[in-house]
């Protein structure tokens, strides 16, 4: 498996913080994507799932997707989903989620999921696991050429 790390602090901070403060805003316009939070406190978990986002543009050349709510396309122009979570012991939520929305065939949820974990704290991130659909769920890719 690749070993991928990074501190969040070695990226364009300026970058991180627009493009964060851009989706918060998509995210703060609706109370069904609100759910009850401050404009600040979307901006702040943007931020921490968005800095895995901007280190697969900045150094691993993915390239940012246009599309709403839509992170990146990889090197190979396939689109990829990026998730951040504080810990492995909740990597099982996360794959649930995109599992359940990769069966919501409107939300063209892609094939290729990339999860981090991501120190709040700190802000080290690491790779934890780059996953591929098939059939019926996400597997863990055991070796991965991503550049």
């Amino acid at each position: 498996m690749i070993s991928m790390k990074f501190n969040a602090a070695d990226l364009d901070a300026s970058t991180l913080l627009s493009r964060a403060k851009e989706e918060s805003e998509q995210i703060f316009a609706k109370e069904s994507t609100r759910r009850g939070r401050t404009l600040q406190k979307i901006i702040e978990t943007s931020m921490y799932g968005h800095a895995a986002e901007l280190y697969l543009i900045e150094k691993c050349q993915f390239k940012d997707d246009p599309r709403k709510y839509k992170d990146l396309f990889d090197t190979e122009g396939n689109p990829v989903e990026v998730k951040v979570t504080e810990g492995d012991y909740y990597v099982p939520y996360v794959l649930a989620r995109a599992t359940s929305a990769k069966a919501e065939a409107w939300r063209g949820f892609p094939d290729i999921l990339y999860v981090f974990i991501g120190d709040k704290i700190t802000v080290d991130y690491s790779l934890y696991g780059i996953y591929k659909w098939s059939e019926n769920q996400f597997v863990l890719q055991k070796a991965t050429n991503i550049v």
